[in-house]
């Protein structure tokens, strides 16, 4: 019988998703001045990792309050070049997800594909 081999998978555990409170309201409040949010707000958000997990904090804080319920939604858009960014955004305000591409390509000063 051939020895079995054990492979020791790294986690990245070890890589802590730190979102600050104060960002999670700023956050809040340029969706609702404006209705998204971009790495033009908070350069964290070129770790998608990152991105996702505030995307997470910021619909978990909109449910807490009274009166308010945005339908926040978070994606991802390539752009020529490669560039991948990400943009946090209330569909209701923003309407569309071409409407998001555009004005995040606008924001990141970016061409769309």
């Amino acid at each position: 019988m051939m020895p079995v081999e054990t492979k020791t998978k790294i986690h990245e555990d070890s890589k802590k998703l730190v979102i600050q409170d104060s960002d999670v309201k700023k956050a809040m409040d340029l969706i609702r001045a404006n209705g998204y949010v971009t790495r033009e707000d908070f350069k964290q958000m070129d770790d998608e990792e990152w991105a996702e997990g505030f995307d997470k904090k910021i619909i978990a804080s909109f449910l807490k309050v009274e009166g308010e319920d945005p339908y926040i939604y978070f994606e991802q858009f390539d752009f020529k070049g490669g560039d991948i960014d990400s943009i946090i955004f209330d569909m209701d305000r923003v309407g569309t997800r071409d409407h998001a591409l555009a004005l995040l390509a606008k924001t990141i000063h970016q061409e769309a594909y």
